[in-house]
C-alpha cells in the first residue's frame, strides 16, 4: 500500500515524540536545501529557527523606528498646536506655520487659502484670500473640501497651480486639509518636491490634528461668529 505524505504528515502531528524515540533516524534524515546541499533534521531545524529569529528581530526593530518617528511627529504636533493656540491675529499665525509647521516638518512649500467671504489681508506671507465660489460645489477647489478628511498624494499640474500658483512646479507631491469648523474656512495645502514624502497609503492621523487645531482658532481671527 502507497502511503501518501499527507499522511506522514498526520501521523507524525500525531506522535510529536516519534523522534525522540528514533534518535538514530533524525541523524540519518538529509534534507535538501536551496543551495542544493541537504542537511541534517537538526541542522535544518537550526536554521529555520535562525531565520525565524532574524525575522522577528527586523519586526521588532521596525516597531521601535515607528514608535520613534511617532513620539518625534507628537511632539512637533503638541508644539505647532500649542503655538496655533497662542496665536492672536493673522500675523501671529503666519509666523508660526513658517516656524512650527513649514520648518519643524521641513515642508517647503505651505500655503493656507482662506475664504474671502471673511477679511483676509492678501498681504501676509503663506496666507492667501481665495474667492469663496471656488471652495463650492463647481468650484476649482471643491475637491479639497468636499472629503474632509486630509488628501494626501500626487496631484495634476492643475490642480496644483490651483493650490500653489508659481511654486507649483517645484511639486511633485502634496496634501491638503480641509478647514471646516461649522463655516469652509477654506483650505491648508502642503507641498514637497519629493514624490514619497506624501503619500496616499500613509497615516493621516498628526495631519487630521493640525487640520482640527487650525479650524478652531480661525473663528477667533478671522473675527467670526460661530
Amino acid at each position: 500500500m502507497k502511503i501518501k505524505a499527507e499522511q506522514v504528515v498526520t501521523y507524525l502531528q500525531d506522535h510529536v515524540k516519534f523522534f525522540n524515540d528514533h534518535p538514530k533516524l533524525a541523524r540519518e534524515l538529509k534534507i535538501p536545501t536551496d543551495s542544493g546541499v541537504a542537511v541534517s533534521l537538526v541542522e535544518f531545524q537550526l536554521r529555520k529557527l535562525r531565520e525565524h529569529i532574524q525575522l522577528l528581530e527586523r519586526e521588532n526593530d521596525h516597531m521601535i523606528e515607528t514608535a520613534r518617528i511617532n513620539s518625534v511627529l507628537f511632539e512637533k504636533t503638541r508644539t505647532l498646536v500649542l503655538s496655533l493656540l497662542n496665536a492672536s491675529d493673522l500675523d501671529d499665525l503666519s509666523v508660526v506655520l513658517d516656524e512650527k509647521l513649514a520648518n519643524g516638518f521641513d515642508i517647503p512649500i505651505l500655503r493656507l487659502l482662506l475664504s474671502d467671504q471673511f477679511n483676509v489681508p492678501n498681504s501676509i506671507a503663506l496666507i492667501e484670500p481665495i474667492k469663496a465660489q471656488e471652495l463650492k460645489e463647481g468650484g476649482n477647489l471643491a475637491y479639497a473640501i468636499a472629503d474632509k478628511e486630509p488628501w494626501v498624494g500626487r496631484l495634476t499640474a492643475d490642480r496644483r497651480k490651483q493650490l500653489f500658483g508659481k511654486e507649483s512646479k517645484a511639486i511633485e507631491s502634496c496634501a491638503t486639509l480641509a478647514l471646516i469648523r461649522g463655516h469652509t474656512y477654506g483650505l491648508l495645502a502642503l507641498g514637497h518636491p519629493d514624490a514619497t514624502h506624501f503619500q496616499s497609503s500613509q497615516d493621516t492621523l498628526f495631519l487630521e490634528h493640525i487640520g482640527e487645531a487650525l479650524a478652531m482658532i480661525l473663528p477667533r481671527l478671522l473675527n467670526q461668529d460661530d
